[in-house]
């Protein structure tokens, strides 16, 4: 397969943070901005394949009300690109976050993602066995009013779906700017 071009994705999502915090304000569509460093691949439920820091960056929507039924998690969309050219994917799904103890807070997400690499496994690649993934977050922070730090956990794989089953596990630091 080709590469997925993550930079056409990451551009749309530059424009999305760049276009809808006044628009989110009104509508209240956008509910927080989420940016991260993160070590790359990280061996925690996986060997470490690749190496490098990643970007990343998510949204996160204000919850519709027919997701009030699943506890109201918000909707999300995101991105990690890898600054030393391996494995970069965007992906969405829902987050549910939960106050623990005064500001500090918890925060779960799940969805899909897809990435940029053709699969095969060569060396120092992790060969993922599909282009579509699940993907898994949580966070654990402290709000500072509208300012939130976060320590953040990531991961991908096919759950077994595929040949190949590596998966990839990111570990950093996010802030979030709410609205």
């Amino acid at each position: 397969m080709p590469p997925l071009p993550l930079g056409t994705l990451g551009s749309l999502l530059l424009g999305l943070i760049l276009l809808t915090p006044a628009a989110g304000r009104a509508a209240t569509i956008l509910d927080e901005v989420k940016l991260g460093v993160l070590a790359h691949d990280v061996p925690v439920f996986d060997d470490q394949i690749e190496h490098g820091v990643d970007a990343n960056g998510e949204l996160l929507f204000t919850s519709p009300g027919f997701l009030a039924v699943l506890g109201a998690p918000r909707p999300h969309l995101g991105l990690t690109v890898n600054t030393a050219g391996k494995t970069s994917y965007a992906y969405a799904g829902l987050t549910w976050t939960a106050t623990l103890y005064h500001q500090i807070f918890g925060a779960l997400g799940l969805g899909g993602a897809i990435h940029d690499y053709s699969n095969t496994g060569s060396p120092g690649r992790v060969g993922l066995g599909t282009r579509l993934l699940f993907h898994e977050e949580a966070d654990l922070g402290y709000h500072f009013g509208a300012m939130s730090v976060s320590l953040f956990l990531d991961h991908i794989s096919n759950a077994g779906i595929g040949r190949r089953n590596p998966g990839m596990t990111n570990l950093g630091i996010r802030t979030g700017f709410s609205f």
